[in-house]
């Protein structure tokens, strides 16, 4: 993959996963943005589910959009809306270029949902895994964005093998046959 562009969110397992890419890259990391983070959970951040229960009573973000999560976090809507700017900002500071933007699977779930249209409410449910590649081209004098790729992991393939070859295990084992 060629890039111009390594940008983390300011969560700690982004940057520390931007670390270990760059290298591959050939890139430093060009800057840590909150904008790409997860939704803010505001007074929130850090409560366990049952905690966040007793103190704020559980609902629907799908179903109440507007609703913020804690206060001074980010309602489901405001959260979108956010990542919208975030990628329109983005396509145009580095127009021309090639961006890795590491971030979450909130992020990349509304960017499914904002960049194609999909509406809040729907049964249709988005799962991107750990590590998985989301490709987007913004086209500028289309003002078009077009998915290329959603959650590709093809860069996992064969890693097991790897590191069984590294271990000198057969593939798929993980710990020494008993008996």
């Amino acid at each position: 993959m060629r890039a111009d562009v390594l940008l983390a969110s300011v969560l700690p397992r982004a940057i520390e996963t931007a670390s270990i890419i760059a290298s591959g890259l050939g890139l430093e990391i060009s800057g840590q943005e909150c904008d790409l983070c997860e939704l803010h959970t505001g007074e929130a951040d850090g409560l366990t589910w049952t905690e966040y229960a007793a103190r704020y009573g559980s609902f629907d973000m799908e179903a109440e959009p507007d609703r913020v999560f804690a206060p001074a976090g980010e309602s489901w809507n405001s959260f979108h809306e956010r990542v919208q700017r975030t990628l329109e900002r983005v396509a145009r500071d580095y127009e021309g270029q090639t961006v890795v933007a590491v971030c979450h699977a909130g992020v990349i779930m509304a960017s499914m949902r904002v960049l194609l249209g999909i509406p809040h409410g729907t049964r249709a449910r988005l799962r991107p895994t750990n590590t998985g590649l989301t490709e987007w081209e913004h086209n500028a004098s289309l003002d078009r964005w077009t998915l290329r790729s959603f959650n590709d992991a093809s860069h996992l393939l064969g890693l097991a093998r790897q590191l069984a070859d590294r271990r000198g295990r057969p593939s798929g084992i993980g710990s020494e046959p008993s008996g």
